[in-house]
């Protein structure tokens, strides 16, 4: 509240003592100077800190401007008198709005997303219109005049108190309701200082209500800025001291805010290739002062550019449109082909870059390591050290994206993933007494979705530890339900080996009360080469309680022979593509075959799918048989009427 000296008698003459006012303009003025002097940090909080600045400035001028206009009544206009205080009035309202969407921009939220957004917006504006409409009803306030002086003296009127209740108060509440609900989630910095600004408004208001000659409020507006400024919005703390850059913390903060932001996302991302080496051979003050003419080149490039440091090699630039992305993905691409001069060194350096449009691709920083990580992956600079993410690639990133989401919501709603179950013939007792267990994705958005596409996501995203937990509940709920089935068999992601999980699948299998003899883990053969060491532990802690396990697709990878040898498999199930009538591959197979025969070791063919792959797979006594030629995976109930059906 600012001119609640209105409530007190005026003094003749001097109605109010703003000299504190005209000492906190000029402050104020240097701080929003310094403030945009420097390049500021490209988010909503600094975008709306800087406005607020502005807006305070402009406050405290109109109130400066008001106190002197009253001073002067007796010879300045009335009408312009009240038109100044009508607009002071209503900036007031203004910048108690700017605080409550300084806060939801700060937790993450937008204005049209908040609750209270109605019980702020629609009081302001109606407090805005009545505010302007003053002259017609003076409900709000009137200019009295004073005989005795000579002047006109402030008069509030019976809505004057409301005004200020309703409009400033209700967007003050919500500030505050919203500082203490979401405290868990406001870094902690952060609600110290807005609690802070809140407290000194708050004194100030009560200090002026207490003595109504002084105008405390741009004291205080002055003071909150300046604490601000000192502790969470000083653009200098999301600074790389050595490059000048924005730093990796302010990075993160952009990402995580930027769902907000409705335009596209025009990115370079380049790394200085051996950069630990060069640090060793040319020394550390070299290598900063690298970096540091690496982001002053760039920023000489394009001086609206926002550039990140995020990691010793890493730069991030972020531009506005696809002119200026290409004009300064050349820029970059010619530089760094030319020898530097850099501290009496004549060195040459490797860029590796790539360039995209990110729309929506990461809005966190999980999701945009995950995003560097993968596209890092595919990647091959050996071809060429600039790479374009076209759009079938961020479609593919959008996808993936957009999968990860939906089995986090099959998870946790447990709707969408199911499971199904392809029986395997026996050729000796001639009958369906196996079953593998295939886990599968359905979606409304996206339809039917495969596992050999999601389930390498879902390792990607850190979710499959999750998917198979699923998966074993699931199997050893069947398994209880359906005791006539004998064996049945599992897929196991990798994941699995660096989570120490032997424990977990006991307490899942005794939990059903499941005989560990029936349960039979596929494993393939590409994790059993990747982790040999983790593969083995992990069958031999579930081996000794009975646990059977399957070299799942043995000849689509490796096909090392040694390595099954040595690992305790009791099944080995032959990839389809061993069915191939080419000489090279049929001699794999008979080897294969006379190799499992010696060892005992029964043979599973995968993928039989007509009556002459059917004969091929009798003919080489393989023991059992599985594939369309029988049926497609079936759900439960459909699986145990085809059961019904083939005893």
């Amino acid at each position: 509240m600012t001119l609640l000296s209105s409530f007190g008698a005026l003094p003749t003459n001097l109605h109010v003592n703003y000299y504190f006012e005209v000492c906190s303009l000029i402050i104020l003025a240097a701080i929003t100077v310094a403030y945009f002097s420097r390049k500021k940090f490209p988010v909503s909080t600094y975008r709306l800190f800087g406005v607020g600045l502005v807006t305070l400035v402009v406050n405290v001028s109109l109130c400066i401007l008001f106190c002197v206009l009253l001073d002067n009544s007796n010879v300045v206009h009335i009408g312009w008198v009240e038109a100044v205080a009508e607009i002071y009035f209503f900036m007031q309202i203004v910048e108690s709005y700017l605080l409550y969407a300084f806060v939801l921009y700060a937790i993450g939220k937008s204005l049209r997303y908040s609750p209270l957004y109605l019980l702020t917006i629609i009081p302001s504006a109606l407090g805005g219109i009545f505010l302007f409409t003053n002259c017609l009803h003076h409900l709000n306030f009137s200019f009295v005049y004073n005989s005795e002086s000579g002047y006109f003296d402030f008069q509030p009127g019976p809505a004057f108190l409301m005004l200020y209740v309703v409009n400033w108060g209700m967007n003050f509440l919500a500030t505050l309701i919203h500082t203490i609900v979401y405290r868990k989630v406001l870094p902690k910095e952060l609600m110290r200082t807005l609690l802070c600004i809140m407290g000194i408004v708050l004194t100030a208001a009560t200090i002026q209500t207490i003595q109504p000659n002084y105008i405390m409020s741009g004291l205080s507006f002055t003071l909150s800025a300046m604490f601000a400024v000192v502790t969470v919005c000083d653009p200098d703390i999301k600074v790389d001291r050595i490059s000048k850059a924005f730093n990796n913390e302010a990075f993160i903060e952009y990402i995580n805010v930027q769902r907000f932001e409705k335009q596209r996302k025009y990115y370079i991302i380049f790394d200085i290739e051996s950069f630990g080496m060069f640090s060793e051979k040319f020394g550390l003050a070299t290598a900063n002062e690298l970096v540091y003419r690496v982001r002053k080149y760039i920023q000489s490039v394009n001086k609206k550019a926002f550039i990140f440091r995020t990691t010793s090699s890493r730069f991030i630039v972020l531009l506005r449109n696809d002119k200026e992305q290409l004009e300064m993905v050349d820029a970059i691409r010619n530089r760094f082909n030319e020898t530097l001069s850099i501290k009496g060194n004549n060195v040459k350096i490797t860029v590796n870059m790539f360039y995209f449009v990110n729309e929506k691709v990461f809005y966190n920083s999980d999701l945009y390591n995950n995003f560097i990580a993968r596209t890092l992956s595919v990647i091959n600079f050996r071809d060429s050290n600039c790479v374009e993410l076209g759009k079938d690639f961020m479609d593919r990133v959008n996808r993936d994206r957009k999968i990860k989401e939906i089995l986090e919501n099959c998870l946790r709603t447990g709707k969408g993933l199911y499971m199904v179950y392809q029986p395997i013939w026996d050729i000796k007792k001639k009958c369906f007494n196996h079953c593998e267990a295939l886990i599968r994705l359905d979606n409304n958005e996206l339809g039917y979705v495969g596992p050999g596409e999601f389930i390498p996501i879902a390792e990607s995203f850190g979710l499959a530890n999750d998917i198979d937990q699923f998966v074993l509940n699931e199997t050893c709920a069947f398994m209880q339900r359906n005791p006539q089935i004998e064996i049945l068999e599992v897929n196991v992601s990798c994941a699995e080996f660096f989570n120490n999980p032997s424990e977990r699948f006991l307490k899942t299998i005794n939990d059903y009360q499941i005989d560990p003899n029936r349960l039979c883990l596929e494993i393939t053969e590409t994790i059993a080469v990747k982790y040999p060491t983790k593969t083995r532990e992990f069958m031999n802690d579930l081996g000794q309680h009975g646990i059977k396990f399957a070299m799942d697709d043995f000849g689509s990878g490796y096909s090392n022979m040694a390595r099954f040898i040595t690992l305790p498999f009791s099944i080995a199930k032959l990839d389809k593509s061993l069915l191939s009538e080419q000489l090279n591959v049929e001699i794999f197979f008979n080897a294969a075959i006379n190799l499992f025969k010696s060892l005992n070791i029964p043979i599973v063919i995968e993928g039989v799918e007509n009556e002459k792959q059917l004969e091929i797979s009798k003919q080489k006594e393989i023991d059992y048989i599985q594939g369309y030629y029988f049926t497609k995976p079936l759900r439960e109930e459909d699986l145990l009427e085809f059961l019904k059906n083939h005893k």
